[in-house]
């Protein structure tokens, strides 16, 4: 048991003796938490769980046939298994190596140790995180649903079975399938009504189906067909002169009246169109827009909707056109509505705005381009939020400048194909839920600015985006996890079943005390002892009382560690250009579950996966792997770190089971890999190092590091360094040599 400060002893000793308390005893049998995965032949398998025999486990595995997929069945009886030799183990963690003769495809695998043996686990079959529909946490009928996650496609192969609570299955072949992610369109003629989702990959067989949740299938709202324009009352001739105001140096005309006009009309009819001929309008004051309704422009380019005062146009250069003007403090926010979309305008938005749009319920926003007035005299890094983005929002081809942030995210939403340049973030992450971010081009407009996800985020696929910073190679702009808060570390005094009773008192933060949302946003996670690497949802909270959403499957014991912390995690980082980043943080603070794959890093700092430690708050990043990434001109480091920072309570591992896999870092970046601190638990392989000054290091804190099959240009071997190199294992082995200073 790791040493722990003289507080946690205590306690602990005084609950051992405390014989009145009931403690949920563990099996002895091996238990696997997690696998490492995709894994291809000849490539190591990080296995994590409890009671893993260390050395002296058997590790058994066997390919499962590739027959085509039919319906859900159990695994077949007598699998062929193959021993496989341990490459490294513990009694928390086991590495091997996948036969290098075997084809791609799902293995079983299975442990025993003592006598005992492992349930039988899968590698490689379909983990689906969530699905999402065009509909939120629906998918209509004529539309679309997509699952994310890992091993979803081999080779672009997959399959989806949507099973109804009674009536025959329909199976789905994807429009598009990666190992992260399957597109689906939905049959037009497919019945509302719950659904079943099952998915398949194309390896495996019958035993390889995957659950991946429930969805709904319902139709989409309709649109009621009248039409209603902002124009109505102002004339025949009012679409003429508002065409007028497009002329250089026009400015705009006060139509508030009729705009206000037509969304009442929209309001007593339950929605519809409320049009906006060519021109630019003046606006006095928020639009609150009815349920059902369209605010659509006659085009992005020909429609302005502007909150100013003074002139519009900028003229000729002169001083008065960067002169501060002085205006009245803008309504927050200037567009609201529950349920509600926009097209084919543009916003120009005063300068000290705080909120744009807040849509709670449903949005679809397209091709609105978003400026902000007197932008130049903006100081810093800027406040304010372009748009709020609820539940079931759907944000496209837009092209939006920020003062501040430009999209906050809310909950089963897509931002997609989009121009976004921020002064802060582009898109800030925290506290989003089932949110797919892909195909956008972000610029950072100050040096500082970043893309984060901050305190709690879950289920987010960030894919095929390009970063680029306007203060090219002088940015500090960065995508990455951001450390929060916690309210706990310490011992578990009882843990039965569902609830767990606290050894002591939480200590909240002043922003969240108890009845904060965000601690049942949070979770339970065991940082060391039994059970060490499990972690649950948090339910409810109150005083030393938690519970969480399911047992442990090994309980907690007086050895145990835990931390109660915010949720920041399964997320899929697939595919991104980056430029002129500093961190590109696929883990920092809590990162649970996280892929990092396909990437492309040019004149970035880091590529980093980091756990926490501060005075308070000790925040896990367990789980983290990198895939397939290039890193290109710089000297940027890559690799998993685990010392933290500030006040040492607990002086455990936070980073663990972290694996880099099949890295190319070019001749013109010499940056290094490095494991470094007192990571436990890393795999680096299949990586290829063309700079004659990269190398691989790890330090001496390090535990569990296996260094396999990696590949070295420009100079003869040795290209492994660090004091932790002895305790590794390096395949193929060189002698190590000294730390440079």
């Amino acid at each position: 048991m790791r040493t722990l400060p003289v507080r946690f002893r205590v306690t602990q000793i005084l609950f051992i003796l405390a014989t009145c308390i009931a403690m949920q005893t563990a099996s002895a049998s091996p238990r696997i938490f997690w696998v490492s995965d995709p894994v291809r032949p000849d490539e190591t398998v990080l296995l994590q769980g409890s009671d893993l025999g260390a050395s002296e486990a058997t590790v058994e595995m066997a390919p499962l046939e590739n027959a085509k997929p039919t319906a859900p069945a159990s695994l077949p009886k007598n699998l062929p298994w193959t021993r496989v030799p341990v490459l490294q183990g513990s009694d928390q963690s086991l590495k091997f190596v996948v036969p290098a003769k075997w084809g791609m495809g799902v293995f079983a695998c299975r442990v025993s140790a003592g006598g005992a043996a492992s349930e039988t686990v899968l590698l490689n079959a379909p983990d689906p995180w969530w699905a999402q529909g065009d509909e939120g946490q629906a998918a209509s009928p004529g539309g679309w649903l997509r699952i994310q996650g890992k091993c979803l496609a081999t080779n672009g192969h997959a399959l989806l079975s949507l099973e109804p609570e009674q009536g025959p299955s329909t199976q789905l072949q994807p429009t598009a399938a990666d190992e992260f992610c399957l597109r689906f369109n939905v049959p037009a003629d497919l019945k509302p009504g719950a659904y079943t989702l099952r998915v398949h990959n194309g390896s495996g067989g019958d035993a390889a189906w995957r659950t991946a949740g429930k969805m709904r299938i319902e139709p989409a709202p309709v649109l009621p067909p009248a039409t209603f324009s902002v124009l109505e009352m102002y004339g025949p001739d009012a679409a003429r002169k508002m065409r007028d105001t497009l002329i250089k140096y026009s400015q705009p005309i006060d139509r508030t009246e009729g705009i206000l006009a037509a969304l009442k009309k929209a309001k007593e009819n339950g929605g519809g169109t409320v049009f906006f001929p060519a021109g630019r309008y003046t606006i006095r004051g928020p639009l609150v827009i009815p349920e059902h309704t369209l605010l659509k422009g006659e085009g992005t380019g020909l429609v302005t909707l502007w909150w100013g005062t003074g002139h519009f146009n900028l003229d000729g250069g002169g001083p008065q056109g960067r002169a501060r003007v002085e205006e009245p403090k803008p309504p927050s926010p200037l567009i609201y509505g529950p349920d509600f979309a926009i097209e084919d305008v543009s916003l120009y938005l005063p300068l000290e705005y705080e909120q744009g749009l807040v849509a709670d319920k449903r949005l679809r926003m397209r091709r609105v381009r978003v400026r902000i007035d007197h932008y130049w005299l903006v100081q810093g890094r800027g406040n304010g939020a372009v748009a709020r983005l609820g539940r079931n929002f759907q944000v496209t081809e837009c092209d939006i400048l920020a003062k501040g942030d430009a999209l906050v995210p809310g909950q089963f939403g897509v931002i997609a194909h989009n121009r976004i340049m921020a002064n802060k973030s582009n898109t800030p992450m925290g506290g989003s839920h089932a949110v797919i971010l892909e195909d956008n081009q972000f610029v950072s407009m100050d040096p500082t600015a970043y893309q984060n996800l901050a305190g709690c985020a879950r289920d987010v696929y960030y894919a095929h985006n390009h970063h680029e910073s306007l203060y090219a190679q002088q940015a500090d702009y960065s995508f990455t996890f951001d450390a929060s808060a916690g309210a706990y570390l310490g011992a578990i005094a009882e843990a039965r079943g569902t609830q767990l009773t606290l050894a002591a008192d939480p200590a909240y933060p002043k922003w969240a005390p108890e009845k904060h949302d965000i601690w049942r946003r949070s979770a339970v996670f065991i940082l060391d002892g039994r059970g060490a690497g499990e972690w649950r949802d948090v339910t409810a909270n109150h005083g030393r009382s938690w519970e969480i959403d399911r047992p442990f499957d090994v309980a907690p014991d007086a050895s145990s560690v835990v931390s109660i912390v915010p949720f920041n995690g399964r997320v899929l980082i697939v595919g991104n250009h980056f430029e002129d980043a500093n961190w590109v943080n696929a883990g920092y603070g809590t990162s649970i579950d996280v892929v990092c794959a396909e990437n492309e890093l040019l004149r970035c700092a880091d590529m980093m996966n980091y756990g926490v430690r501060a005075e308070d708050w000790y925040e896990p990043s367990w789980h983290v792997q990198y895939f397939d990434n290039k890193v290109t001109q710089g000297q940027t480091g890559v690799g998993s770190t685990g010392d933290g920072h500030g006040a040492a309570r607990y002086t455990g591992p936070l980073t663990c089971w972290a694996v880099h896999r099949r890295h190319t870092l070019t001749a013109d970046n010499s940056g290094s890999i490095s494991i470094g601190g007192n990571v436990r638990d890393a795999i680096v392989e299949g990586c290829v190092l063309k700079n004659p000054q990269s190398v691989i290091k790890a330090d001496p804190a390090t535990q569990g590091v296996v260094l396999r099959n990696n590949t070295f240009e420009g100079t003869p071997s040795p290209r492994y360094t660090g004091d932790g190199i002895k305790n590794a294992v390096v395949q193929p082995a060189e002698p190590a040599r000294p730390s440079r200073p």
